[in-house]
Parts: C-alpha cells; sequence; structure tokens
C-alpha cells in the first residue's frame, strides 16, 4: 500500500498531527512528542503542498530540504528555513532512546508549535 496521492488527504493528516500536538501540549503528554508531532504536521503540510503544486510526491523527512522546494515552487516560505530547521531537529532525537538524550524544554515545544501553525497557515 502506496502514500496517498491525494494531497487533500496529507492536509488532514497535517491537521491531525497538530490536533494531536496541542492535546498532548494541554495535557502534559510529553514535550517530546510535541515536537515530534509538530514536525510531523510540518512535514506532510509540505509534503501536500509540493503535491498540490508539482504533481509530485516527495520522499525524505528533512522539513529543510522540503521547505526549500517548496519555496523554489512558489511558497512564500522564505522566512521559514530557519523554523524548519529548528524543528527538524526534534524528528529522530525524540523518537529513539539515546544515550546523549535530548530534552525537550516547555517553551521548545512551544516554539515547535508556532512555527508548525504559521507554516500551515501559509500553505492552507
Amino acid at each position: 500500500m502506496g502514500d496517498s496521492l491525494r494531497y487533500k488527504d496529507w492536509f488532514e493528516k497535517a491537521a491531525h498531527d497538530l490536533r494531536g500536538a496541542e492535546i498532548l501540549m494541554e495535557h502534559d503528554g510529553g514535550n517530546d512528542l510535541v515536537a515530534f508531532h509538530c514536525q510531523q504536521a510540518m512535514e506532510k503540510m509540505l509534503k501536500g503542498w509540493l503535491l498540490k503544486t508539482t504533481g509530485e510526491l516527495l520522499d525524505g523527512h528533512s522539513l529543510v530540504f522540503l521547505c526549500r522546494k517548496a519555496t523554489a515552487a512558489g511558497a512564500p516560505l522564505k522566512g521559514n528555513l530557519r523554523d524548519c530547521a529548528y524543528v527538524n531537529q526534534f524528528y529522530i532525537e525524540t523518537r529513539y532512546p539515546s544515550d546523549s538524550y535530548m530534552p525537550v524544554s516547555e517553551g521548545e515545544a512551544r516554539d515547535c508549535m508556532d512555527a508548525a501553525r504559521k507554516l500551515m497557515e501559509l500553505l492552507a
């Protein structure tokens, strides 16, 4: 079973991930999970926008790569590359146990939420 080629499905999943992050934040569900779900929301929104705009579904999880591709395709994201780089760091680091565990503060989780909301508003 492959990934959907309907951009609206990607937008819907992005909104679902952002809502999940909001619920986790409201109920102290773990800042690392909030940051991860924000990364997922941004990734899916970027992939959906690129699919809608270019007809191509890109592989990969790098928000920086996807943001650059979207900007090149006409997305109004020139000021968002820094946000994408910031949130991108929480993709792998928060998902697996590590000897060099990276704790996520509440402030960092809120910054991720702000970045995800901003990107999703720009691409909606």
